[in-house]
């Protein structure tokens, strides 16, 4: 379980960069700060790992966020579709009831895969699996530097890519 210190952080304003260690801090990150964005939450991702993408937690703060106002939105970019549209994955299932506020793309193949997982909320804080295939992540709530760093990788990327059949299909 996180310490005292991790429960208490606060979007914006705790600066320090925390080593989770367990999926289950890792989900406990990830809901912390998808609850206190405002506005956007970006994800780069292999295959969105059903240990913490696919869970009842990160789903509904994923949910609660699309319904916060009307502006809100999440981006996923995924380098494999199938795996996520084989198994009903329930990001996919989300973007289909807010298909206004959550959006998926595959990674143009032409651009050069990361190791990592990251998440970006808005333009302060993120979250990073340095090894995509690993449970050890960081976060930070408020390191605007970095996120800006990550985002530049996702939002080249995100134009650079387009809407896979796979998930219109699934939509469907």
């Amino acid at each position: 379980m996180p310490n005292d210190e991790f429960k208490d952080a606060v979007f914006r304003e705790t600066k320090t960069t925390f080593d989770l260690n367990s999926f289950e801090e890792d989900k406990f990150a990830l809901v912390s700060l998808i609850k206190q964005t405002k506005s956007e939450v970006n994800i780069y991702s292999h295959i969105l790992c059903p240990v913490i993408f696919d869970t009842e937690e990160v789903v509904l703060a994923c949910e609660q966020f699309c319904l916060k106002n009307h502006r809100t939105k999440i981006n996923v970019l995924v380098n494999e579709s199938r795996p996520i549209t084989r198994v009903s994955h329930r990001l996919l299932s989300l973007a289909h009831r807010h298909s206004s506020s959550v959006f998926f793309k595959t990674i143009n193949p032409l651009i050069h895969s990361r190791e990592d997982d990251f998440i970006c909320f808005d333009k302060s804080a993120y979250f990073q699996l340095p090894n995509h295939q690993h449970y050890e992540a960081k976060c930070n709530f408020s390191d605007a530097d970095q996120n800006s760093r990550l985002m530049t990788f996702f939002l080249d990327s995100w134009a650079r890519s387009e809407v896979d059949t796979e998930f219109r299909s699934a939509l469907l």
